[in-house]
């Protein structure tokens, strides 16, 4: 989340529309843009081209400086065989490995997700043999997200298939679904908290 976007997600909008408004607003702007220089050029060759530079600029600076990745509002998500104990509690458990450093890339934003949704039950799971590997999620992570190591690593690798960090929901001790760390965004995390609003 930019800055731009947090305003929107602060008036108490969801995280989908807190995206995309953005990007509506640049495209917008260019409008503006278009609408406000249009009749100031007289040749119609210029007036087109100038004036397609214009319409774009807002939109292109925005998504130059802030792109839209892949994984950002599509909803791909896998249903994983259970292979563990889950808490009753609805929860997202983090998987992830030690040395992973997309892994560690995710803790900026679960903090961030934990103190914006503080209703939220987030725990990491960290897939390894000794808890020693715990120290670097448990030392970065806010105090709210509960960081556990994995009972049996095999599973744990099985449930994410293999690929890490994934994201895995479950409610009333059952699995939900499951995220690829590039499929996790804004339309999860609204699905996320929807599901313990009820």
């Amino acid at each position: 989340m930019n800055t731009f976007e947090s305003i929107f997600l602060d008036l108490g909008l969801s995280w989908t529309l807190s995206k995309s408004i953005p990007y509506l607003l640049m495209v917008l702007l260019g409008f503006i843009f278009v609408y406000t220089f249009h009749s100031r050029i007289e040749h119609k060759l210029k007036k087109w081209i100038v004036m397609s530079f214009v319409g774009l600029l807002p939109f292109t600076l925005y998504f130059a400086i802030y792109p839209i990745y892949q994984g950002d509002f599509s909803h791909t998500f896998f249903s994983p065989e259970q292979l563990d104990d889950f808490p009753k509690e609805q929860t997202l458990s983090v998987v992830v490995l030690p040395s992973c450093p997309y892994c560690h890339e995710t803790v900026s934003f679960m903090n961030e997700l934990i103190k914006r949704e503080p209703s939220l039950h987030i725990r990491y799971v960290v897939v390894a043999e000794t808890k020693g590997m715990l120290k670097d999620f448990r030392s970065k992570l806010d105090k709210r997200i509960d960081v556990i190591i994995s009972k049996n690593p095999k599973n744990w690798i099985t449930m994410a298939h293999g690929g890490f960090p994934c994201m895995i929901l479950s409610q009333k001790g059952k699995v939900i679904h499951a995220w690829e760390n590039d499929y996790f965004g804004v339309r999860a995390i609204d699905e996320i908290i929807q599901e313990s609003e009820k």
